[in-house]
């Protein structure tokens, strides 16, 4: 992930996107690619992923995908914030894996009092059924 990412700016407005469709729209990959990328020490305008390094020309751009980088599968959603443009290879490797700080923060006490709250106050609002067991 960019450690800056005010550098990538806002979303185009010109590609619409649907928040909880699995894929991203095909046209997000220039956008960030050239927002992100940067002239080598040869001068050849290159994108480096974010998680291994390694360099691609706009030649590679298929090789590149568009990665969650909180987790569709974890019901993360499908929007610009959390968008990231890594190689195919570490997309492979990172599947659907958080961040160490994610994981800490989703087995933490805290988020699982409060998902718990929410989930009984469900019931009462007829958003959900009264047999789903709830931790104390």
């Amino acid at each position: 992930m960019p450690t800056d990412r005010s550098k990538v700016g806002d979303a185009p407005q010109f590609i619409k996107c649907d928040p909880v469709s699995r894929d991203f729209p095909p046209g997000w990959k220039d956008v960030w690619f050239r927002r992100m990328a940067s002239r080598d020490e040869d001068g050849v305008v290159s994108y480096e992923c974010p998680l291994c390094s390694r360099r691609f020309d706009h030649r590679d751009i298929n090789y590149l995908q568009g990665d969650h980088m909180w987790p569709y599968s974890l019901f993360g959603d499908t929007s610009w914030a959390n968008y990231q443009l890594i190689c195919g290879s570490c997309n492979a490797a990172k599947s659907n894996v958080l961040e160490t700080e994610i994981r800490l923060a989703l087995g933490s006490g805290e988020f699982r009092r409060i998902v718990s709250q929410f989930l009984r106050g469900r019931p009462e609002a007829g958003k959900l059924s009264h047999f789903i067991p709830l931790p104390s």
